[in-house]
């Protein structure tokens, strides 16, 4: 793993539990990390639990970030883990069913990922 790849509480085996299922989407964001300004990404998976998202900011770990979807009240998470210029999060309030769904339809994918 490079230097500007860091993961914590990831599991190793590269093979994640996952409670929730995980759609693909494409959705621009802002990202809110406090002390730190607002910056643009996009969000690239979603599930009840949490997300990945694209940003080209360096974000810091096992902090808590808001990021804000068009349309949506700002959701609070934490980062995970880093890939690149990928994060994966955690919300901090899961998802209702009803919200995922909404979100998923509004949001569909690209197909860039």
């Amino acid at each position: 793993m490079s230097e500007g790849d860091q993961r914590s509480n990831a599991p190793e085996s590269g093979m994640e539990a996952r409670r929730f299922n995980r759609d693909h989407v494409y959705i621009p964001i802002e990202i809110r990390e406090h002390g730190a300004g607002r910056h643009k990404g996009q969000m690239i998976d979603l599930s009840q639990s949490g997300c990945r998202i694209n940003c080209p900011v360096l974000l810091n770990l096992n902090r808590r970030v808001f990021v804000t979807l068009p349309e949506f009240a700002p959701l609070e998470v934490e980062v995970i883990w880093k890939q690149g210029d990928e994060y994966g999060c955690s919300f901090h309030n899961g998802l209702h069913q009803a919200v995922y769904d909404h979100i998923v339809a509004k949001f569909p994918s690209l197909g860039g990922y």
